[in-house]
């Protein structure tokens, strides 16, 4: 009996990962779109190692997924530390992935402009880049590059985190104004980080709702120890409101930010509890 349990909790945690793998590949798919569709063609420059390939790309005979994997394979070694084991080994299958990915569009679209129009494809180019990043953070990775940086020297500095990454962008966006010789280039590439920007903002807005979390099970005692020892969900568990130590348990978080890191808590407690996620205000 011992043994199925191990054998289920085991099987819901591969599963889990296998899930968050395939959002990292499917995150880094919809940034190359975004990238190679929209944004290389009109020689956009929207921040960050992409958008600082792309200015690279026009003075070296190398591809923009490999300019990007060179820039990203020393600062991903750099932030080690910062990040831990497990979210090295995704943020490096999402470079990988999203490196190859963005040339290989590249190399059956030939960088062809497909919308004209360069406010549009800017648009459209935050658009996916945004969503990208969500999907990719969903999966617990990191889109590498700028991100790392910002982190490591968040830590060293008194400087904010959303603050640092706006200084990288901005001295990108520079760069690529003096490489091109294009002013004009700026405001577009303004709207291009401000539409990612919103972007991931709604998406952000989305998982800080409250969520009241219905768990029946025999265990509840032990799952409620469980949340309390995890630093990642301990905060997100704003009140427990209702408790029948044999029966059901119901909690109200602040957000639904760590919800699968709650669940596998709860499953890994007691594999025969049912857990269920309501909308909450």
């Amino acid at each position: 009996m011992k043994n199925q349990i191990v054998g289920k909790v085991a099987l819901k945690n591969f599963l889990s990962e296998t899930k968050n793998y395939a959002s990292i590949v499917v995150g880094a798919f919809v940034l190359s779109l975004g990238y190679s569709l929209f944004i290389v063609p009109h020689k956009l420059v929207p921040g960050g190692v992409f958008g600082l390939s792309i200015v690279v790309f026009e003075v070296v005979e190398l591809s923009i997924g490999t300019i990007a994997l060179l820039i990203n394979i020393p600062l991903l070694l750099w932030g080690t530390k910062v990040l831990g084991k497990k979210t090295i080994i995704k943020t490096a299958v999402f470079m990988v992935a999203s490196s190859f990915l963005i040339d290989a569009i590249a190399a059956q679209t030939g960088n062809a402009i497909i919308v004209d129009d360069i406010l549009v494809s800017g648009i459209f180019g935050g658009l996916l880049v945004g969503t990208s990043i969500v999907i990719v953070k969903m999966g617990g990775a990191t889109t590498g590059g700028s991100d790392i940086v910002a982190r490591i020297l968040n830590k060293k500095t008194s400087i904010q985190f959303s603050h640092l990454l706006l200084i990288m962008d901005a001295l990108v966006v520079v760069l690529g104004i003096l490489t091109f010789k294009d002013y004009t280039m700026a405001a577009y590439c303004l709207i291009t980080i401000v539409t990612t920007s919103k972007t991931i903002g709604h998406y952000a807005k989305q998982t800080e709702q409250k969520k009241t979390i219905l768990i029946f099970s025999k265990s509840n005692v032990a799952i409620q120890l469980a949340i309390a020892k995890n630093e990642h969900v301990k905060g997100d568990v704003l009140k427990l409101i209702h408790n029948e130590a044999d029966d059901k348990m119901i909690l109200v978080t602040k957000s639904a930010k760590h919800l699968d890191t709650v669940e596998k808590l709860v499953y890994q407690t007691d594999p025969q509890a049912h857990f269920l996620a309501l909308e909450s205000s």
